[in-house]
């Protein structure tokens, strides 16, 4: 798990005011005595809200834009829970139920004490903590404060102090031991009322069809009710939530912007795009369609993209910024399920000053037919051993993996975009290999282990000729934004390219 500096130093590295700044070392301030015992469904009636919060973290600053917060309040409103307001930190398993933040209403303001339990897991001795703190113009935090407040604004619950940052905290005895994962500030949450969801009706035959785009596959289902098509899985993000489409003669018509909810951190929409006209600098844009539209073929099963150029984005709850997008997206009636060798995963890229390795994972077998990709998975072996994700090292896992799912993403240290898969790993080590393993009915097989070359990459001394730039996901940027962690192709006169993460000030 990532622990972003030291307690009090935190933000000399954290802020990108202060990011080009050493990171001081004052006295050890005195902070808020931290609670041991988690909350758990505490009483109250439940509300469902939308969080947007700006957050501050190793990965630089980001404007978090449709998070999903749940909200309990005592039946004479005098107290107020949140659930996972420190979004993705709240729950230990998948079976677990979350942790819960207090707060005390008076009037309009709700005051939320420091020293709350956020996250506690026994097994692994972790116990993480809500801390309210102020930073100076250094970059350094500079005081701990007894609690935070919020405002409550009719319906809207809002930061009292932008100034002060909501903190998960991990104390311990000496300055190298406590620290910060995260900052959060500039809260706005409001309630979301209903959501329509779209669900197949009970008489209605639900098919499992897989789906082809570039760069990877998955499987989705898709039933029918008269000319009504129900198709859940267009979303990476969100692949249970069925969206509606209407049939017309041989094409399928999608409707845009439908709100998905069964992710678990995120409100989501589906849209599609299309690449727009080049902006004032000759970069290519995305415009988003208020639909999209698939040829209908064959026996009816067969639903392609047109144009095959066209992506379906999730894309946030304002719309403002999108998550993940397929392009070249073909449904069609998959053959069924038999056992297969899988094809050998590959290496793309290795940064080892980073610890970031980048690699491709076929969906397909040994001999180029394609397979199911929710029964295909990949495992790592460090120095020889079978190599496991931890929740103790891994954040936003819930539970040990050793097989990683071929389409799982925890958006921290593990993506996953089509084949490509980006691996942020938290040990060092001398020698690595990968393979891939499908298992059908309980037979398993695997690639063979593949090693991967990880050598450091030797300083360049040629001239620079150019620069590209992709995202976690493998998607080409073309305006880099301040707070934005890239991965950078560097391409030099001698011909050599190089590769490393760089977050963008």
């Amino acid at each position: 798990m990532k622990k972003f500096l030291l307690a009090v130093a935190a933000a000399a590295a954290v802020f990108a005011s202060a990011a080009e700044r050493p990171a001081r070392m004052p006295a050890r301030l005195p902070g808020v005595p931290v609670d041991q015992t988690p909350v758990y469904n505490p009483a109250g009636e439940e509300e469902l809200y939308i969080m947007n919060v700006t957050e501050v973290s190793g990965w630089g600053i980001d404007d978090c834009v449709g998070y999903k917060l749940y909200v309990r309040w005592a039946d004479d409103r005098s107290t107020i829970w949140f659930r996972d307001l420190a979004s993705g930190f709240g729950r230990y398993t998948a079976d677990e139920e979350y942790t819960w933040i207090k707060g005390t209403v008076s009037g309009n303001d709700i005051s939320v004490a420091a020293g709350q339990v956020i996250y506690r897991n026994d097994e692994y001795g972790q116990l993480l903590n809500l801390e309210a703190v102020t930073v100076n113009e250094a970059g350094e935090v500079d005081k701990f404060l007894p609690e935070l407040h919020f405002t409550i604004q009719g319906d809207r619950i809002v930061s009292a102090d932008d100034e002060v940052y909501l903190g998960v905290y991990e104390d311990g005895p000496t300055m190298d031991e406590a620290g910060f994962y995260i900052f959060a500030h500039q809260y706005s949450m409001e309630p979301v009322g209903e959501i329509p969801a779209f669900t197949p009706p009970a008489s209605a035959e639900v098919q499992s069809l897989l789906m082809t785009y570039d760069g990877g596959a998955r499987m989705v289902n898709v039933a029918r009710a008269d000319s009504t098509v129900y198709i859940a899985g267009l979303s990476t993000m969100a692949p249970l939530d069925y969206v509606p489409a209407t049939v017309q003669g041989d094409q399928l018509f999608v409707k845009g912007g439908y709100i998905l909810t069964s992710n678990e951190r995120y409100f989501v929409r589906l849209m599609a795009a299309r690449e727009g006209e080049p902006d004032e600098w000759g970069y290519p844009t995305m415009d988003l369609l208020t639909a999209y539209t698939f040829d209908i073929s064959g026996d009816g099963n067969t639903f392609t993209l047109n144009p095959a150029s066209d992506f379906i984005v999730d894309v946030n709850y304002e719309l403002s910024g999108m998550f993940d997008g397929i392009t070249g997206v073909k449904i069609f009636p998959y053959a069924g399920d038999v056992p297969a060798t899988p094809a050998a995963p590959s290496l793309m890229s290795y940064n080892e000053y980073d610890n970031l390795m980048r690699i491709t994972v076929p969906c397909e077998d040994v001999d180029g037919n394609y397979i199911n990709p929710e029964k295909l998975a990949y495992r790592f072996y460090l120095d020889g051993e079978l190599y496991t994700f931890s929740p103790a090292d891994y954040v936003y896992l819930t539970e040990d993996m050793v097989d990683i799912p071929y389409n799982f993403t925890d958006n921290y240290d593990i993506y996953s975009s089509g084949t490509l898969k980006t691996i942020y790993f938290q040990t060092r080590f001398t020698s690595l290999e990968v393979e891939s393993v499908y298992t059908v009915d309980g037979d398993t097989r695997s690639s063979g282990k593949v090693a991967l070359t990880a050598g450091v990459q030797a300083p360049v001394t040629a001239d620079l000729i150019d620069e590209s730039y992709t995202d976690m996901l493998g998607r080409q940027v073309f305006d880099p934004r301040p707070g934005s962690l890239l991965i950078v192709t560097s391409r030099y006169a001698d011909g050599s390219v190089v590769r490393t993460k760089r977050l963008v000030k």
